[in-house]
């Protein structure tokens, strides 16, 4: 299979998979994640948080993140092979549920009704390009990292 080529390829992975690690830097440029689930709306990430959350402070002062999504390929593990990813920079922006679509905040926060407006939001638009391991190739080419990764434009 060869590697994908269009950032369509790369999105429908990234909209299957709903668990990523969202990479952020405190106001004293130290690096920091969180695990978060987010939502995927016009190849825009979306994922709610509390508003007084480190997530949600550190962004506020640098809205500069990265994101890696983990993708689940096979039922097994193969022994020496890495988990297949996805990782790119993004812009974040906070927004407060008055700025999200009703639609969008139900979805984000199915099951936790009442929480609507304890929340915010946070908006990631990534720029630049996807960099992906193990997207489009055999398990075992894994093996090989100048076979495996792939740049990809976000666009």
């Amino acid at each position: 299979m060869p590697l994908p080529t269009t950032a369509a390829d790369v999105w429908e992975h990234i909209e299957k998979w709903p668990f990523a690690v969202l990479g952020f830097v405190t106001p004293n440029a130290e690096p920091r994640a969180a695990g978060v689930m987010y939502t995927v709306r016009d190849r825009t990430l979306y994922v709610f948080t509390g508003p007084d959350t480190w997530k949600a402070r550190h962004i506020r002062a640098n809205p500069h993140v990265s994101v890696t999504v983990t993708v689940q390929r096979l039922p097994i593990r193969i022994r020496r092979v890495p988990p297949a990813v996805i990782t790119f920079s993004g812009l974040a922006t906070i927004l407060t549920p008055d700025e999200v679509d009703a639609d969008l905040l139900t979805e984000l926060t199915h099951g936790l009704e009442g929480l609507e407006h304890e929340i915010c939001v946070i908006r990631i638009e990534p720029t630049g390009r996807f960099v992906t391991y193990g997207i489009g190739v055999p398990p075992t080419t894994m093996r090989s990292p100048n076979e495996a990764i792939a740049r990809v434009p976000v666009t």
